[in-house]
C-alpha cells in the first residue's frame, strides 16, 4: 500500500478552493474541501486508478477528477508514494500559473 502525501501546492490549492467558495456558502466550501480530500482516499491502494493526464502523456502523472476539479498525482513506485501536486477548477489551462482566475 502506498502513502498518499498532500504537497504544500496541493494544500494551498485546496486552501484556495475553500476560501473562494466560503465567499459565498461556507458550508459548501467546507463540504468540497473534504470531499476533495477523501477523493484521494484510493490512490493508497489503487494508484493507477486515475487517468494519465492527457496534456502530459506519462503513466506516472495522473489525476482523479472530482465535481468540477481535477486533482493532479504522480506515482512514485519506487518510493512506493503518491504525491498529490495539485487542485484546479476543470475550466482552468492546466499548468496556468496564473493566480488570478477563480480556483
Amino acid at each position: 500500500m502506498a502513502d498518499v502525501v498532500w504537497t504544500p501546492r496541493a494544500y494551498a490549492d485546496l486552501e484556495a478552493i475553500g476560501d473562494y467558495h466560503a465567499l459565498t456558502s461556507p458550508g459548501y466550501a467546507e463540504a468540497l474541501v473534504r470531499r476533495l480530500l477523501r477523493a484521494t482516499d484510493r490512490l493508497g491502494t489503487f494508484p493507477e486508478s486515475g487517468r494519465v493526464v492527457p496534456e502530459i502523456g506519462d503513466d506516472s502523472m495522473r489525476e482523479v477528477i472530482h465535481r468540477n476539479y481535477r486533482i493532479v498525482y504522480m506515482m512514485l513506485s519506487d518510493e512506493e508514494r503518491v504525491e498529490v501536486l495539485t487542485v484546479f477548477h476543470a475550466s482552468r489551462q492546466f499548468g496556468s500559473a496564473s493566480g488570478d482566475a477563480d480556483p
